[in-house]
């Protein structure tokens, strides 16, 4: 590794930020985070509860409903790594402002479709675009705070997680029963796309460009791979996150619908 790379990460190991902008300016990104993480896991939960209708609509057997539901994971889980590789290397003003169109227009779409087949699609191409909000945020955070600042910043655009799924535990059964499940996609996922406004506005448009120089070499890539496969630390957390994961979907997933339809079949009987 060069002497401009070492230069750079031992700036950065030593407090100080990569890119030189005004606090007021991070904070407001912070909190663009927030909201695009809120409105994250509130797209992605949205099907749980409007699956007992879509499944009224279009005739889905238990079965089909457990293919819909897992099909957003193939793609989202598949774009982790690839969507990592690019927040390290591509301009992030318009990589998340891109990605976070992409989920909204797919959520947006879902409520026109006619077909499980269409769906389904529609639900892959929401992972792939939802894929950014981990990797794309953690990258954000790094490169606009220093390493002993990252805590605080990290922890507000991680709370929009838990809000979203608490807000769209309230607001999208209000949606449903009063527009029914497909407008209430159209309305989540079209109107979603106003975050971008203040984004294009309050968000450094060259963020990429400081930190060019710590880019690794396509030579040492492949270590850097293996050293980060041979360590304990990773696939410890790895394998913690895969175990918490699978019991946190089945939450937001599986327990959600089957209450929704049991709600729905107590309200037919009466």
């Amino acid at each position: 590794m060069n002497s401009v790379a070492n230069a750079a990460i031992k700036s950065s190991a030593s407090g100080a930020g990569l890119y030189d902008v005004s606090n007021a300016r991070r904070w407001t990104v912070v909190w663009l985070l927030f909201a695009a993480s809120l409105i994250n896991y509130l797209d992605r939960s949205t099907i749980s509860f409007a699956l007992p209708l879509i499944s009224v609509d279009l005739h889905l057997l238990p079965a089909t409903k457990g293919l819909l539901l897992s099909s957003f994971f193939w793609s989202y889980s598949l774009m982790q790594i690839p969507i990592g590789w690019c927040s390290d290397r591509f301009n992030l003003y318009w990589l998340y402002a891109g990605a976070f169109t992409v989920w909204c227009v797919a959520q947006g779409l879902t409520g026109l479709a006619g077909s499980l087949a269409v769906l389904i699609v529609f639900r892959i191409v929401l992972g792939i675009g939802e894929a950014v909000y981990l990797p794309g945020s953690a990258k954000i955070v790094s490169v606009l705070f220093a390493r002993h600042e990252r805590g605080l910043p990290s922890g507000i655009s991680s709370c929009g997680v838990r809000i979203g799924l608490v807000i769209g535990g309230i607001l999208v059964p209000w949606l449903l029963v009063r527009y029914g499940w497909r407008q209430t996609f159209v309305i989540l996922g079209f109107g979603a796309l106003l975050w971008l406004v203040p984004w294009l506005v309050a968000f450094p448009s060259r963020l990429h460009a400081k930190y060019d120089a710590v880019r690794p070499r396509a030579a040492g890539l492949v270590t850097y791979f293996r050293s980060a496969l041979a360590s304990r630390s990773l696939l410890g957390i790895c394998l913690g996150f895969f175990c918490f994961d699978y019991y946190w979907y089945v939450l937001v997933t599986w327990l959600l619908m089957v209450n929704r339809e049991a709600w729905l079949s107590q309200k037919v009987n009466v």
